[in-house]
């Protein structure tokens, strides 16, 4: 018999079977160790982890493994999330949300049915839920992070026969707000709420403002006046004009205006005639001065490491480099089909003007919108 070799092969050597109770115990005593090797990574590996979570989705069941990966892992440590598109309701209780770096549709749910919704680039909405009373119409508004649910209320406006539009930061301040909704759909009015009052404050602006859009920007506003394409700086505290800026060039009183600032810079986007939701056409400039010092729009092709987002109302810049998927020096945007229903959502490089088409259709478009997780 060779050295080192069994006396018989080793299938038939008599093995006595362990009891099922027996067996069990070493894969649940294994099961339990490996239960705490996981609860037991340190913080500084499972902020690292989670900071490399680009899905929300993803983030939130990365929180709800056990309470030491909750507890290390604040809301606020959720990477910049890619916009969605807050996509109408599904149903009186279903919200529709398309994530599109994902391609992915999600379903939130709403502590009730609103009657607006617009986005806001902080991760909250203006919900409005209009009531009638004869000839006159009443807005409850509140601010909503359709993630959570978690809902702010606000007073109603009561400036007449109004419809709210849009929400700024006063001063970026989140804590206090600037309204802007149209009265009787002519003249663009503001109205400043603080959390903790009862209700808003009208704030009086030059009577040229009618007929034109207002933009609240660097502490300032942006009166464009429809009829010649001017613009007006005021200053927010004191109502004191500060300058006036020429039209673009081409001005159409048809074409959709839009303004934005991004690190100091301030630019303004036309969607030409027939407007976005058709055409897909694309002015961008930026506040500069000219030859002799006064205030003027420059026409750009680039706008350096940053992305626009359009949509109804808005115009949301975000910087690419901070967020995973986005394309630098591009404006996204959505397209309603002729004669069909729905939309494509699209990029165009403001370089080139070459459009590419996004993964898919959707129906029902709203409101560009950041996700996060925070409750104020």
């Amino acid at each position: 018999m060779a050295v080192g070799k069994p006396s018989m092969p080793i299938s038939h050597i008599p093995f006595k079977p362990l009891a099922k109770h027996q067996a069990r115990i070493p894969a649940m005593e294994a099961k339990k160790t490996l239960e705490k090797e996981w609860s037991s990574l340190l913080p500084e590996i499972l902020n690292l982890i989670a900071k490399n979570l680009n899905e929300v989705s993803d983030f939130v069941r990365f929180r709800a493994v056990c309470k030491a990966w909750r507890s290390s892992t604040p809301i606020t440590d959720l990477p910049p999330q890619f916009p969605w598109i807050i996509v109408s309701y599904i149903s009186k209780q279903d919200l529709g949300c398309y994530n599109i770096s994902s391609n992915k549709f999600y379903t939130t749910h709403p502590p009730k049915y609103f009657t607006f919704l617009h986005g806001l680039a902080e991760g909250r909405m203006l919900a409005v839920l209009s009531e009638k009373f004869g000839d006159s119409i009443t807005y409850q508004l509140s601010l909503l992070n359709p993630l959570n649910n978690h809902e702010i209320p606000l007073p109603t406006i009561d400036f007449g026969n109004c419809y709210p539009m849009l929400l700024y930061p006063w001063k970026n301040q989140m804590r206090k707000y600037l309204v802007c909704y149209v009265d009787g759909y002519n003249s663009c009015q503001l109205g400043f709420w603080q959390l903790g009052q009862n209700n808003w404050s009208k704030l009086n602006l030059d009577p040229s403002s009618k007929h034109g859009r207002i933009f609240h920007l660097k502490n300032m506003f942006f009166i464009v006046e429809r009829e010649t394409g001017v613009t007006k700086a005021v200053d927010m505290d004191t109502g004191t004009l500060l300058y006036v800026i020429p039209p673009t060039e081409e001005y159409s009183i048809k074409d959709d205006q839009y303004m934005a600032e991004a690190s100091g810079d301030i630019f303004r986007v036309i969607a030409r005639s027939p407007g976005f939701l058709s055409s897909g056409r694309f002015d961008v400039y930026q506040l500069g001065a000219n030859k002799i010092g006064s205030p003027c729009w420059v026409k750009v092709t680039s706008i350096g490491n940053r992305a626009l987002f359009i949509d109804w109302h808005s115009l949301l810049i975000l910087t690419a480099k901070d967020f995973t998927g986005i394309k630098r020096n591009s404006i996204y945007f959505y397209v309603f089909k002729k004669n069909h229903g729905g939309c494509d959502v699209k990029r165009m490089d403001i370089e080139t003007g070459a459009v590419e088409h996004l993964p898919r259709s959707i129906k029902n478009p709203g409101y560009w919108f950041v996700p996060n997780l925070h409750h104020m």
